[in-house]
């Protein structure tokens, strides 16, 4: 399908800060067959790095198949074996209802921003935000 993801380097796979170890990996574009691998390797590799916050900012995807939605869990369940917290930034509206329909909202902690996520997933006890308090996807 068109373009592909784009994975940012910009900002991903850099330490954010002297003491934090945060990665985010901004996903732009399709994700899907032709790019899915891409970011499962991107985000392993962020996890690689000793992060201890790993988010996967969405803000600029414009698509997602069930590839997509599988190198989500892949990394989900690369970061629970490291020890890692994750979340997934601000995804789009379809992309919300989708989570919700499969019920991966329950598995990949879902924020609406970067600030939002690094501050909930750093205090001991805290949570993503519920999907309820995200934007309700159009009909």
């Amino acid at each position: 399908m068109g373009e592909g993801a784009v994975i940012s380097r910009s900002t991903n796979g850099r330490r954010v800060g002297r003491d934090d170890d945060v990665q985010i990996v901004q996903v732009d574009g399709e994700l899907d067959l032709a790019t899915a691998d891409s970011l499962y390797r991107r985000g392993r590799a962020a996890i690689g790095r000793h992060a201890r916050l790993l988010l996967l900012d969405l803000t600029g995807l414009s698509f997602c198949d069930s590839c997509g939605l599988s190198a989500f869990v892949r990394i989900a369940n690369e970061a629970d074996a490291a020890g890692c917290r994750y979340g997934l930034i601000a995804p789009p509206p379809l992309m919300v209802k989708i989570l919700r329909i499969t019920c991966l909202d329950c598995r990949l902690p879902v924020f609406a921003t970067i600030d939002e996520a690094r501050r909930r997933l750093s205090a001991p006890g805290t949570g993503a935000v519920p999907a309820e308090l995200l934007p309700a996807p159009s009909p």
